[in-house]
């Protein structure tokens, strides 16, 4: 979607944002683990990242599909459970966490109303998360199997160049040539300076061998991973979007019919698209 729709809905998000977060300041329902913000905020800090223009094609990245999948996932049970869905496990208790001793018996007397105003900010909240954010899932996802694969890739092709070697059929110039066309930084440093050594041995080699093999088994396994986080991502986007009409009608009645369109385009667009959908 154009930087323009992203933009303009970028205010209404926030105005949501802003309303869940002063709800959970007055009630006490924060993070934990070193996070002590309003629980809001660490799914905000998504969307904080997408207007920031961080990164989103590393594994590490506050954008990566492995993350914002784990977003989804859990928004979707805080709409369900407002007062007792947290973080995840270790982030918050419902017995212990949620509040503090002094405003407990405050909580419990507002609770069903509470319940119902954090459900329904949730809800709509979620909608425009997930409708803002699927592009960057589907791209971390995309941009980072794409690189796996050109990793594996090189891995094999060295691997056949070695075998080579091992039976003379190419000198050390060509082995260490085809050593330093690997993509993999670390990798190709790594390599280069076992094949560098005065003395090539049986032992280098098989050395390089092993590390190339557990290079390939890694990735292999990094590309299962994000294959599965991206079929929850897209699992979680589309029963979002199933249960979406009702926020869609609501943000039209509110005059934020632009926010609606850009919901509706989303929809659209996720028809037949992710992992695994």
């Amino acid at each position: 979607m154009g930087n323009a729709k992203v933009l303009s809905v970028l205010p209404v998000i926030d105005g949501i944002y802003q309303n869940i977060c002063r709800m959970e300041a007055e009630f006490q329902i924060l993070g934990l683990e070193g996070d002590f913000r309003p629980r809001i905020e660490y799914y905000h800090d998504a969307v904080r990242a997408l207007t920031s223009g961080e990164s989103s094609t590393s594994k590490h990245s506050r954008l990566s599909v492995e993350r914002l999948a784990y977003d989804v996932s859990m928004l979707r049970t805080i709409i369900s459970k407002p007062l007792h869905a947290g973080r995840g496990n270790g982030h918050l208790s419902a017995n212990n966490d949620l509040v503090t001793n002094e405003n407990a018996t405050n909580f419990c007397e507002t609770s069903s109303e509470v319940r119902s105003e954090l459900s329904r900010l949730y809800k709509d909240y979620t909608v425009l998360f997930v409708a803002l954010l699927a592009e960057k899932a589907d791209y971390n996802s995309q941009i980072r199997t794409e690189e796996a694969d050109v990793i594996i890739a090189d891995c094999f092709m060295l691997q056949e160049m070695l075998q080579k070697f091992d039976a003379g059929k190419i000198d050390r110039t060509a082995l260490i040539a085809a050593a330093d066309a690997l993509e993999h930084d670390e990798l190709r440093r790594t390599i280069k300076t076992i094949l560098q050594q005065p003395k090539l041995e049986k032992i280098a080699l098989t050395q390089v061998q092993g590390k190339l093999q557990t290079t390939k088994e890694s990735l292999r396994q990094e590309i299962k991973t994000i294959n599965h986080a991206g079929l929850n991502f897209a699992t979680g986007r589309l029963a979002v979007y199933e249960d979406a009409k009702e926020t869609v009608k609501r943000l039209a009645n509110e005059g934020l019919n632009v926010a609606g369109k850009f919901v509706e385009g989303a929809m659209q667009q996720s028809t037949g698209r992710g992992r695994g959908v």
